[in-house]
């Protein structure tokens, strides 16, 4: 293409890509923004205690303050706060509807100096989380708390983090049973309701409305797992690995070192979903669960050939350095199968956050 028409060819290209953005932005929905004459209220927390981490139940039980800042004297924002993901079956402070109820520290809001109004609450119970365990039991969960406003929508009131939105006690950094506590941060979403609920006010697919998520990373101590589920794997692939050096005359004793090692990673796996909830997806355990039922199983299953081979050939030194060799290269599969299986795991999971020790 010569240089005369170049220029009006890449002028013609950028405009067709102008329009077709145009266009597309056109179908889209737009984004919801808050109203200007909303409400703004201040918010901010302190985490005073994580006291269980119920992985089973997938919930957790938390005692966290939140204050609220806000200067229309017309509204009581503490009034019609609510709990969005609180447990409404097990909690320590309730509301007469289930779940977790907040406490009020003051009767009624404070006036402060400024002319904003103030009230500090204290939420103290159990709350429920979906819990991601693709990486047991090297998992990081994220503890989230969630409040919104039931009545305002983001066109009537909108929340705001204060100047240090939260803190957390120190105290309790090394006080959850088996995990390590991260840094918590507290951010303000969006939440709509894909329904007006019947509101002809309202538009067919909702708004939005403002909410408050606390959220408390955690981490789990692997140490101990190592020591309880994955030593007693291993120490049964190890005794499941005597099959390739045991003669191979002794035929009934190599299959039943592989009929006894299948059933104990059978009971082990067994064992181990007592403590997990019911999801649909392989935990990284499960899979180290999986490679090892195929390594025993493929041990037991060349223990039969090698006793059929060596009743045939009558060769017992070439069939036992056959046996070592073969033992030899399947440990070393399965090892190198397990370690990038942990690898994989740990490398696609979601970025570390700084957690204290």
């Amino acid at each position: 293409m010569s240089h005369t028409y170049r220029g009006p060819v890449a002028l013609v290209t950028v405009l067709m890509a102008l329009a077709s953005a145009w266009t597309i932005s056109l179908m889209l929905p737009a984004p919801a923004a808050a109203d200007p004459g909303a409400d703004q209220v201040f918010v901010g927390a302190y985490v005073k205690d994580v006291q269980d981490i119920d992985v089973t139940g997938e919930s957790f039980t938390v005692d966290v303050y939140l204050w609220l800042r806000w200067t229309n004297p017309n509204i009581n924002p503490p009034a019609t706060l609510e709990v969005m993901n609180s447990n409404g079956f097990q909690n320590t402070t309730t509301s007469s509807t289930g779940g977790v109820a907040p406490k009020m520290l003051y009767d009624a809001p404070i006036d402060l100096p400024d002319g904003s109004k103030y009230m500090l609450m204290r939420y103290q119970g159990v709350f429920s989380r979906k819990l991601m365990l693709r990486d047991y039991p090297f998992d990081t969960q994220m503890l989230r708390v969630v409040f919104k406003d039931e009545r305002a929508d983001t066109r009537k009131l909108n929340y705001v983090p204060d100047t240090r939105p939260i803190s957390i006690n120190r105290s309790l950094l090394n006080t959850i049973p088996g995990y390590s506590l991260g840094t918590p941060e507290l951010s303000i979403i969006d939440h709509r309701y894909e329904t007006n609920f019947g509101d002809t006010r309202t538009p067919p697919d909702g708004v939005p409305f403002s909410c408050i998520a606390i959220d408390l990373p955690v981490k789990r101590n692997v140490l101990p797992y190592i020591v309880k589920l994955f030593l007693p794997i291993f120490i049964v692939v190890l005794i499941t690995a005597l099959i390739f050096v045991l003669p191979a005359r002794l035929e009934e004793a190599r299959a039943g070192i592989g009929i006894t090692a299948l059933l104990s990673i059978i009971a082990l796996q067994w064992s181990t979903e007592g403590d997990l909830p019911s999801v649909e997806y392989l935990t990284m355990l499960d899979v180290i669960y999986i490679l090892s039922m195929a390594y025993i199983a493929a041990a037991t299953g060349y223990s039969v050939l090698a006793s059929r081979r060596n009743h045939h050939e009558k060769a017992p030194a070439l069939t036992a350095a056959l046996d070592r060799r073969v033992g030899a290269l399947s440990l070393a599969v399965y090892a190198a199968l397990v370690v990038l299986t942990i690898y994989l795991h740990i490398h696609n999971a979601p970025p570390a956050t700084h957690f204290f020790h």
